[in-house]
């Protein structure tokens, strides 16, 4: 009734091996982003800083 033939083994085991390579290649591409976005988060964060700065100045020019 249910006959498994090799090249349906074969088949069946190709493509667990695809389906598990682009699962690990789609988690490495991932993680790739999440460290990308990390560093644009800290440069972000470095440019706010560095207005802040510049407005904090600003104010005390505009006191005086």
């Amino acid at each position: 009734m249910l006959e498994m033939t090799t090249k349906d083994f074969a088949y069946f085991i190709g493509l667990a091996i695809a389906v598990a390579g682009s699962h690990f290649m789609l988690r490495a591409k991932v993680m790739v982003l999440e460290e990308r976005l990390k560093g644009y988060s800290k440069a972000m964060q470095r440019i706010f800083d560095t207005l802040e700065r510049i407005e904090t100045k600003l104010d005390d020019k505009a006191d005086k």
